[in-house]
């Protein structure tokens, strides 16, 4: 039970620390790489707190795919001719949070260590999920899909404005 309770505490401090570096940074990749180490440690908490349907979501989603689409974008960016691989001191917390995290990763897939809790905790299946999801949810589900929607076609249309303009000024440029 403690060395659970070290763990949930460790990850909890580990996503905070992540969480404020990211608003600290200047560089875009630093960004994703802590924005990473935060999610990777919310799916550790969502695992060790009873909901490891939540975890698995939370790394196949939010780290998997949409870090991926993130880090896409950065190197795809315009700006893209100043990110450089630097190695410095200003990778040092980085690499202590992923030794820390692949630590408690390690400590947590070890079969012989038992979850116990002083209380109970209710495993929801996948299919209780889904359920509640589209039963008694399905309206705002589908707000929020809307939501998201609108919001995917007003980035591509603004980033189709910018691309133009962009373009312009570098053209104007060569003729200068």
């Amino acid at each position: 039970m403690l060395i659970w309770n070290i763990i949930f505490y460790a990850s909890s401090v580990i996503m905070l620390l992540a969480a404020c570096s990211l608003l600290f940074v200047k560089e875009p990749m630093h960004g994703a790489v802590y924005l990473t180490t935060s999610l990777l440690a919310l799916a550790v908490i969502f695992y060790l707190l009873g909901a490891p349907f939540m975890a698995a979501l939370q790394l196949i989603l939010y780290v998997g795919a949409i870090m991926v689409l993130f880090v896409f974008f950065i190197m795809l960016s315009p700006e893209n001719e100043r990110f450089s691989i630097k190695v410095n001191k200003n990778v040092i917390l980085p690499l202590i949070l992923m030794v820390v995290m692949l630590i408690e990763a390690g400590i947590i897939i070890q079969p012989s260590i038992a979850l116990v809790s002083s209380h109970n905790i209710e495993m929801i299946s996948a299919k209780a999920v889904g359920s509640a999801l589209f039963g008694h949810y399905k309206i705002a589900i589908e707000a929020i899909s809307t939501l998201l929607l609108g919001a995917l076609v007003a980035v591509i249309y603004l980033a189709a404005n910018m691309k133009m303009t962009v373009d312009d000024t570098d053209a104007s440029k060569e003729q200068i």
